[in-house]
């Protein structure tokens, strides 16, 4: 088996290996998107009075599916392409969806579970020839190690390394899988009302990915199914105007036990396609720090909510839903575990069992 640095140097691209051989060691993350919103506004109906609220737990959870997408990305190579040099990217992406029995019992979808490998080129080299490149590479490797090319701008910020541009592109790739997976499962119909997917991280795709899926009205109405659980958040992201402005750090460590804020929504100027609010797993005395045992929820939005908000009814359904997810736990077994759910846990556990190691990832490279 051919490696792939000799194959570009077969090609006439100049390799250089890179001495500082980098993995992206963040396995799981959440993919927030919060910085991109500077400031914020509560998107609820009836809005709520006082900020937040307390859940009631009552029914049975509607979560049926359990989905994370992850990735791993390297900087492998730098390359003379012309007058440029530039580094190549390489990465693996995955995504991992697990089902729940009517008995609780929770089983690996391996038809849903995906690995790519990709290699991040910069796009001096044109569309034509990265083709004709993969083709290359792939004759050369075993049918389940071959590699997609996709190309970066690395021209698009001038202040971003170019590395870090290739980097958000193996993230870009490793989203649009998790998109496609849903929209795989919406139109197989194994979403619905009483079949929840509850997705690691947030739900802030920007909405030109949405857009990408091509999705029907009847698709967009079962989005209103999937929700996004992340374990992390950004504490200094601002809500409000005015004297009434304050931090989310301020707003969210003051919640008690089993009580959520108020749903959140970017102000754009316009029709939104997301919300999300806050909700406490945990009692406050049982963490290290006002803001463990927080989650972030976040929902997509169609019809009259994009324009008006998330109805009251609809955040305390899923809020508890949520709230009787928090045992089993991963105590001991991950760090994050009092802002955890246990079958996203597995989940992650089981996507990280199907990479490659770094060791056999590098020996494809080189």
């Amino acid at each position: 088996m051919k490696r792939v640095i000799s194959i570009l140097r077969e090609n006439k691209i100049e390799c250089f290996p890179n001495e500082r051989f980098t993995l992206d060691v963040d396995m799981f993350p959440e993919n927030g998107e919060e910085y991109r919103f500077p400031q914020n506004v509560r998107f609820e109906i009836p809005e709520l009075k006082e900020g937040k609220k307390r859940i009631q737990e009552t029914g049975t959870s509607m979560f049926r599916y359990f989905l994370d997408g992850s990735q791993r990305s390297y900087r492998v190579i730098d390359a003379s392409f012309k007058n440029r040099y530039l580094p190549i990217c390489a990465g693996q992406i995955g995504v991992a969806v697990l089902e729940r029995a009517d008995s609780g019992r929770l089983t690996p979808r391996k038809d849903l579970t995906r690995i790519e490998n990709i290699l991040a080129v910069p796009n001096v080299l044109d569309e034509e020839n990265a083709k004709d490149l993969e083709g290359k590479i792939n004759d050369a490797m075993p049918e389940n190690r071959r590699f997609r090319i996709v190309r970066y701008d690395y021209q698009l910020k001038s202040d971003k390394d170019p590395g870090d541009l290739g980097r958000a592109m193996i993230i870009h790739e490793m989203q649009m899988l998790e998109l496609k997976t849903i929209k795989e499962m919406i139109r197989n119909h194994a979403i619905q009302d009483a079949r929840m997917l509850v997705k690691d991280g947030g739900l802030q795709y920007r909405d030109t990915k949405i857009k990408d899926l091509d999705l029907t009205k009847d698709d967009l109405v079962q989005l209103r199914n999937v929700i996004g659980l992340a374990k992390t958040f950004k504490p200094n992201m601002t809500l409000g105007r005015g004297r009434g402005r304050q931090d989310l750090g301020n707003l969210t460590k003051g919640l008690n036990w089993k009580e959520r804020t108020t749903v959140i929504s970017p102000n754009k100027g316009k029709p939104t396609t997301h919300g999300w609010w806050y909700v406490r797993l945990r009692p406050r005395e049982k963490a290290y720090s006002p803001l463990q045992g927080i989650v972030k929820i976040e929902v997509f939005v169609t019809g009259i909510e994009q324009e008006e908000g998330v109805p009251e009814a609809r955040a305390d359904t899923i809020s508890a839903y949520v709230l009787q997810e928090r045992n089993v736990t991963p105590y001991n077994a991950d760090t994050r575990w009092a802002s955890h759910i246990y079958p996203i846990y597995l989940a992650e556990t089981y996507l990280r069992s199907s990479f490659l190691s770094h060791e056999r990832f590098k020996a494809l490279i080189f």
